[in-house]
C-alpha cells in the first residue's frame, strides 16, 4: 500500500493506514506521542501493536483554557480525564476482554509508557523504525521508515472520525511512487535547465527517501528531547485500568453501599446553604438542612410535606420558607392552622417581620367561608396538615377551592406552592397520606410520573394491599423521598448530637413508661361480665338496616358490609369508653337507649330514616350535661318539637319502609333495647367512691405526683369532664387541700380557642413567655385535657403524663409525649405513665380484637371507606399495648419511627458520617462502575445503579433483579436494605451471567421509563362525571341556543384533571340537567365555573421531557447477593 501524505479521516483513515504500515513492521518499533489516548483507540491498532518489537507511548496534556498555556501540568486531571473514559463505556464482555488485553500488553517487557510534565505538550506524531543490525538495546532507533505528524490523537475519533489534518514523512519509497509527474511539474520553474528531468528513477527514489528521512530523524530527535523530559506512567495507567469496572481490583460490598449512598446523595451532600438575603429566623443545623432540602423539593413539585416528629420544630422551618417567598419574593402567603395556634403562629410571623394572612382551620371549615377572598394566595402553609386527611370534610374542599381558583396559581403567576407540616401523616390509613398529597397533584394522578409514579392514585392502592404496617409504608418510599421530609427524635438525636439553637445545646431527655394498675372488675363488682357480654350480645339493627330488606329485594352489597364493620365500630366504641371512665360508659348507654327508642317510635309510626340523619337531628337535642339519673326515653317528641330538628328530619332523604322486614327490625330493636336497660340499671348507681381508676388516679396524685406539674389526658370529653367534677370543682375540695391545692384546670371541644390558649399559657408560662405567672395564682399545676392540646402546643414546663385510658391508637401516644417533649425543656426524664386494668383486660382486649378481625376481613372484601377505617383499632395495636404495659421504653421510637423506616434520612447520615470520618478524598476514589457482593439471608440476585443526566438534573435508578422470582425490584427502601452492610462485611461473589442480567435489567429501565414518560402525553385520568359532561355538551355543538366556539372551550376544560371540589360542582350542574334539560344553562354553568377556576396548571414547575437512550444509563456500582 502507498501511504499518502496526507491523512484527514475523510479520504484515508489514520487507522487504515496505521493498520497498513503494521502488518508490515512485526518485531520492530514505533513511537507515539500523543494528547490523549483512549482503550477504543487502541482496539482499532491492538493486533499490529502486539506484533512490535518495541513500543513507547508519551502521553501529554493539552491546555483546558487558554491561562493554562505555559503551566506545569496537572497529571490528577489526566488521571481524572482517563478514569471518566472508562466510566463511560459500556460495561459488556467485548470492552472488559479490551482492557485485559491492554493491561497485558502494557505489562510487557518491550512496552514503555511516559507522562510529560514539563509543560503542556499537545503534539501528535506516530514514528515507524526498524532496528539496526546487530542491534543490542531494546529501544534503539536508527532506521526510520514512516512518521505521521498532525492533529490526531491516539483516540477512536482520532483515528477514524474527526476531521484531522495529519502528514506522512517516509522512506523507501517504490519507483512508481517516487515518479511523480505532478511533483516534477510544480518544482520545474525552480530552474530553465529543468534538471530533474535527467533524474533516474532509482536515483529519485532515493533523494525522496533522504528527504523523509530527514524529517523523521529530526521528528526522532525531537520525541528523544520530550521523552527524557517525561516521567514513567506506565504502572499508574495500569493501576486505573485495573481500578475501573472493567479490570480485576476488588472492592469489599461496604464500599459499593458507600458508592451508592453518594451518588444518590450527592446534591444534597455538595449542595451550598442558599442565602436569599437577611433572616431573622434562627434555626439548628438539622432544620436548615430540612429547609434547604424542601426549598429543591418546592422547586420541582410546588408541594413539599414537613413532617419531623412531634417537638422538632416544625414551624421554624415552616416559618423559614414563608420567610422565603413572603418576605424576600414579596410574594402572597396564607397560613391556615388549627385556631388554638393562631395567636403562635401571629406572634412568631410579626416577630420576623414576615406578613402573612392566617385562618384557622376551623375558620376554613365553614359551609360559607369566603373562598374567592383566597384564591390569589402564592404559598400556602397548612400546620398540622394531618387534619385534612378526609376528602369529604368541608374544611378540605374549601382548601382544595382556594389552591385551584386562579388556574391554581398565584398572584405572582406561578403554581401555588402548599407546604404541609405534620407529624403524623398517616394517622390509620395510607389514605391519609394520599389525600393530603393531593392537595399537591389537583388531581392529576399522573403527577409524579417523573419520579416514575405513573398513577397515583393505584400506587397507593397496591402499598396498602402491601402485607403488614412497614412494608405498606416501604412501598411508598420512593414517592416519600421525592416530597417528604422526616426525621424522627432518635435521628436527630444520633446525626445531630451537638445541635445548637439560639446559643444552646439541645437537650432531649429519657423518657420512662410507667404503668399504674387498677381494677376495672371492682368497679363494675359482680356485673363486669354481664356487661361485657351485653354489648358483644347487641344487633344495632338501626346501623345495619340492609340486613333487614325483604327477601327478593336487591341488597346493596357495599352498604351492607359497610354498615355490618359499622355494627363492629359501634360496640368497640362501647368497650373503649367502658375501660375509660364509668361517666363516659354511661352517658354512652344513655345515648344509645335514648336513639334506639327514638328509632323504635319512628318505626311504629310506620317511618325509617337512616341512623346518620337521626344523628344529625338529635345533635339539636344535645344538653351540656348528661349526667343525671333518669331513665333515657324516646325523643321522638322533642325532635318534633324543635324546628331546627324537625326541618333535618324533613330534609332526609326517607328510605322506603315496604323494602324492608319492619317487624322484625322491631323486635331487634327491642332485643337491644332490653340489653341497655339492664346494663343501665346495673351502672347508674355506681358512685365515684366505687370507681377504682378515679381513686387510683387520686393515689397517684397525692403520692409519686404530689407538687408535681402534671398533664392527664383522655381520649373522651365526658370522662375529662368528669374527672375534673371529681378533682378540680367542689367535689374534688377536700382532696386538693390534702395535696396542697393545686390549680386544676380542663380542656376539651367546648373550650373556646381564646380559653385554650389562656389555658396553655398558665399550664406552660416558660414555655409560652408567661414566665411572670410562675408560681402565681395564674398558674395551673393539674391540666386535664382531651386531644385538643395534642397539637402544636408547647408544654415543656412539664415532665409528668397521665394517660387515663388505653392506647387503642398509639400514634396518639406520640403526639401527646411531643407536647412535653420537646425543644427548650429543661428535664432530664420525662414520665410517661399509663393506667392499665390488670383485672378484666384479657377479656376486654380479646373481645375489641375479635371485632376488629371481622372489620379487617370486610375491608379486605373491599367494602369500608376511609371514615369507617378511621375507627379501626390496628392489628398490631394489641401487642404494642402489651409492650407499653410492660413499661418498654422503646415503642415510643418505634411508634415515632412508624414513618423513618421509609425515610432516606438514615440513609443519608450513614454516608455523612463516613464522610466526616474518612474525608471526601476516600470516596472520590471509587470510579463509576465498580463491584463487589455479599451474603443477604434469603437474596440471590444482583443490584444495579444507573445513572443519567440530563439539563435539569440526574436520573437515578437503582434496580434488584430477583434470580429466583425473575423479577425486577426498583424500590429504593427494600434494595438499600439489601446492600446495607458494615466495614467488615465479606466479599461473596455469586456465579451469575452478569451481562445477561444487565442487559435484562437496563431494557426494565428504559421500558419502564418510556412507558412513564408516554402516560404524559396520553389523555390524563377523569372522573366518569367529567367525560359524560363532555359527551353531553359534544351532542349540543350544533343547537340554536350554544355557542359552538364556546362549546368547545368547555369540553376542553372538562378533559383536564379536576381537584374532587370541582368534580362535586360538576354532578350537582349535571344532576340540574338532567331536571331542567335546558343545554344553554349547562353551557352556561361549566363557563362560570372554568372562569371561575380557570383551566388548571398540572404542569410542574421544573417538568422535563428527557429523552432516555441507552448511551445515557451510566453504570455507577452494582452487587452480587448471595443468599
Amino acid at each position: 500500500m502507498i501511504i499518502p501524505y496526507v491523512i484527514d479521516n475523510q479520504t484515508y483513515k489514520l487507522a487504515d493506514i496505521l493498520n497498513a504500515i503494521l502488518r508490515n513492521h512485526q518485531g520492530q518499533s514505533m513511537d507515539v506521542v500523543t494528547a490523549y489516548f483512549n482503550i477504543q483507540g487502541y482496539r482499532l491498532i491492538k493486533d499490529g501493536l502486539s506484533e512490535l518489537g518495541s513500543f513507547r507511548l508519551l502521553l501529554g496534556e493539552e491546555p483546558s483554557s487558554g491561562e493554562n498555556i505555559g503551566l506545569k501540568p496537572d497529571p490528577s486531571k489526566l488521571n481524572q480525564a482517563i478514569r471518566a473514559d472508562l466510566e463511560k463505556e459500556p460495561f459488556n464482555e467485548e470492552t472488559l476482554r479490551l482492557v485485559e488485553d491492554l493491561i497485558r500488553f502494557l505489562r510487557r517487557e518491550n512496552v514503555e509508557l511516559k507522562l510529560h510534565s514539563k509543560g503542556f505538550l499537545h503534539a501528535k506524531c506516530f514514528l515507524f523504525y526498524s532496528d539496526k543490525p546487530g542491534q543490542q538495546m531494546l529501544f534503539e532507533r536508527f532506521k526510520p521508515v514512516v512518521a505521521i505528524v498532525g492533529s490526531s490523537n491516539f483516540t477512536l475519533p482520532g483515528l477514524t472520525s474527526n476531521r484531522e489534518l495529519n502528514l506522512a514523512h517516509k522512506v523507501l519509497l517504490d519507483v512508481e511512487e517516487a515518479e511523480d509527474k505532478q511533483a516534477q511539474s510544480a518544482v520545474a520553474w525552480l530552474s530553465e535547465n529543468r534538471p530533474s528531468e535527467h533524474i533516474k528513477p532509482q536515483n529519485r527514489q532515493l533523494i525522496k527517501s533522504e528527504v523523509g528521512a530527514r524529517a523523521i530523524i529530526e521528528l526522532e530527535q525531537w520525541f528523544e528531547r520530550q521523552w527524557g523530559d517525561a516521567e514513567d506512567y506506565k504502572e499508574r495507567f495500569i493501576e486505573l485500568l485495573d481500578a475501573s469496572k472493567f479490570g480485576s481490583k476488588e472492592y469489599t460490598p461496604y464500599q459499593v453501599y458507600m458508592k451508592a449512598l453518594y451518588e444518590y446523595f450527592r446534591d444534597d451532600l455538595d449542595s451550598v446553604p442558599e442565602q436569599i438575603g437577611r433572616s431573622a429566623v434562627e434555626l439548628s443545623e438539622f432544620q436548615e438542612d430540612a429547609v434547604k432540602k424542601a426549598r429543591r423539593i418546592l422547586l420541582r413539585y410546588d408541594g413539599v410535606m414537613i413532617a419531623d416528629s412531634v417537638g422538632l420544630g416544625k414551624t421554624w422551618i415552616g416559618k423559614k420558607l414563608l420567610e422565603d417567598y413572603a418576605y424576600h419574593m414579596r410574594q402572597k402567603a396564607l397560613v391556615v392552622c388549627p385556631a388554638s395556634l393562631r395567636d403562635m403562629w401571629d406572634s412568631e410571623l410579626k416577630k420576623a417581620t414576615i406578613a402573612v394572612t392566617i385562618l384557622s382551620q376551623e375558620e376554613i371549615g365553614q359551609a360559607d367561608f369566603p373562598v374567592e377572598e383566597y384564591g390569589n394566595a402564592d404559598v400556602i402553609l397548612v400546620d398540622e396538615s394531618h387534619n385534612f386527611r378526609n376528602r369529604n370534610a368541608q374544611r378540605y374542599e374549601n382548601l382544595e377551592r382556594i389552591i385551584s381558583l386562579n388556574a391554581g396559581r398565584g398572584a405572582a403567576g406561578e403554581r401555588k406552592k402548599i407546604i404541609l407540616l405534620t407529624a403524623t401523616p398517616i394517622n390509620n390509613d395510607l389514605f391519609d397520606l394520599y389525600n393530603q398529597m393531593v392537595l399537591f397533584t389537583r388531581g392529576d394522578r399522573g403527577y409524579f410520573t417523573s419520579a416514575g409514579i405513573g398513577d397515583l392514585y393505584k400506587y397507593f392502592l397496591a402499598a396498602r394491599r402491601a402485607s403488614g404496617d412497614s412494608q405498606g409504608i416501604t412501598s411508598l418510599f420512593n414517592l416519600l423521598e421525592e416530597v417528604v421530609i422526616r426525621r424522627t427524635r432518635q435521628f436527630i438525636k444520633k446525626a445531630y448530637p451537638d445541635a445548637m439553637i439560639e446559643g444552646k445545646k439541645i437537650h432531649f431527655p429519657e423518657r420512662k413508661l410507667k404503668t399504674e394498675y387498677y381494677d376495672l372488675e371492682k368497679t363494675y363488682s359482680g356485673i363486669y361480665e354481664q356487661i361485657v357480654t351485653g354489648i358483644e350480645k347487641l344487633k344495632l339493627p338501626p346501623y345495619n338496616l340492609e340486613s333487614y330488606k325483604k327477601a327478593g329485594i336487591k341488597r346493596d352489597e357495599f352498604e351492607a358490609g359497610r354498615e355490618e364493620a359499622l355494627v363492629g365500630i359501634f360496640k368497640s366504641r362501647y368497650l373503649k369508653r367502658f375501660e375509660s371512665s364509668i361517666a363516659a360508659f354511661r352517658i354512652s348507654i344513655k345515648r344509645a337507649l335514648e336513639f334506639q327508642k327514638t328509632f323504635e317510635s319512628y318505626i311504629l309510626d310506620g317511618k325509617l330514616i337512616k341512623s346518620s340523619d337521626f344523628h344529625k337531628a338529635l345533635r339539636y337535642l344535645e344538653r351540656e350535661e348528661e349526667e343525671d339519673d333518669a331513665t333515657p326515653t324516646s325523643r321522638a317528641e322533642e325532635i318534633d318539637s324543635s324546628n331546627e330538628a324537625k326541618a333535618v328530619i324533613g330534609a332526609m332523604e326517607t328510605v322506603d319502609p315496604t323494602q324492608y322486614n319492619l317487624r322484625k327490625l322491631h323486635e331487634a330493636v327491642q332485643h337491644d333495647i332490653e340489653i341497655l336497660m339492664d346494663i343501665w340499671h346495673q351502672v347508674n348507681g355506681i358512685s365515684a367512691e366505687k370507681d377504682i381508676k378515679l381513686q387510683k388516679l387520686k393515689e397517684i396524685l397525692s403520692g409519686p405526683l404530689k407538687g408535681e406539674k402534671t398533664l392527664i389526658f383522655t381520649y373522651y370529653k365526658d370522662t375529662a369532664r368528669y374527672l375534673f367534677s371529681e378533682l378540680g370543682e367542689d367535689k374534688g375540695a377536700a382532696f386538693r387541700k390534702a395535696i396542697g391545692n393545686p390549680v386544676i384546670k380542663r380542656m376539651d371541644s367546648g373550650a373556646d380557642p381564646k380559653s385554650r390558649r389562656n389555658i396553655v399559657k398558665a399550664f406552660a408560662p416558660k414555655a409560652n413567655k408567661k414566665e411572670e405567672w410562675v408560681g402565681t395564682e395564674y398558674e395551673i399545676n393539674i391540666l386535664i385535657s382531651t386531644d385538643v392540646l395534642s397539637e402544636g402546643q408547647n408544654l415543656q414546663d412539664c415532665a409528668n403524663l397521665i394517660n387515663y385510658d388505653l392506647h387503642w391508637n398509639p400514634t396518639r401516644m406520640v403526639q401527646r409525649a411531643g407536647r412535653i417533649d420537646r425543644i427548650g425543656t429543661e428535664f432530664d426524664t420525662l414520665w410517661l405513665r399509663n393506667m392499665f386494668p390488670d383485672e378484666g383486660l384479657e377479656r376486654l382486649l380479646r373481645l375489641v380484637e375479635s371485632l376488629q378481625r371481622k372489620i379487617s376481613n370486610i375491608d379486605r372484601v373491599g367494602f369500608l371507606d376511609a371514615s369507617i377505617l378511621g375507627e379501626v383499632v390496628h392489628p398490631k395495636t394489641f401487642n404494642t399495648l402489651k409492650r407499653i404495659e410492660d413499661q418498654d421504653s422503646s415503642v415510643v421510637d418505634e411508634e415515632e419511627q412508624f414513618i423513618e423506616l421509609a425515610s432516606s434520612e438514615f440513609l443519608l447520615r450513614q454516608i455523612q458520617e463516613l464522610l466526616a470520618c474518612e474525608g471526601k478524598k476516600w470516596i472520590d476514589s471509587l470510579p463509576n462502575g465498580i463491584h463487589s457482593g455479599l451474603m443477604k439471608r434469603g437474596a440471590k440476585g444482583m443490584f444495579f445503579y444507573f445513572q443519567a443526566e440530563s439539563e435539569k438534573g440526574k436520573h437515578n435508578f437503582w434496580n434488584y433483579y430477583d434470580i429466583n422470582t425473575g423479577r425486577i425490584v426498583d424500590n429504593r427502601f427494600l434494595i438499600a436494605n439489601l446492600i446495607s452492610c458494615s466495614p467488615e462485611t465479606e466479599r461473596v461473589i455469586g456465579d451469575y451471567d452478569v451481562f445477561e442480567i444487565q442487559e435484562k435489567i437496563i431494557e426494565h429501565i428504559l421500558k419502564t421509563y418510556h412507558e412513564k414518560v408516554a402516560l404524559e402525553s396520553v389523555p390524563k385520568v377523569i372522573d366518569p362525571i367529567q367525560q359524560t359532561l363532555a359527551t353531553t355538551i359534544q351532542n349540543y355543538l350544533n343547537h340554536p341556543d350554544v355557542d359552538r366556539k364556546e362549546a368547545l372551550e368547555i369540553i376542553k376544560y372538562l378533559n383536564q384533571p379536576m381537584p374532587g371540589t370541582q368534580v362535586k360542582e360538576l354532578r350537582k350542574i349535571y344532576k340540574e340537567f338532567q331536571e331542567n334539560a335546558v343545554p344553554k344553562v349547562l353551557v352556561e354553568k361549566v363557563t362560570a365555573m372554568r372562569e371561575k377556576y380557570g383551566s388548571l396548571s398540572t404542569e410542574i414547575s421544573s417538568t422535563e421531557r428527557f429523552n432516555l437512550k441507552r448511551e445515557d444509563l451510566n453504570l455507577l456500582c452494582f452487587d452480587y447477593l448471595c443468599g
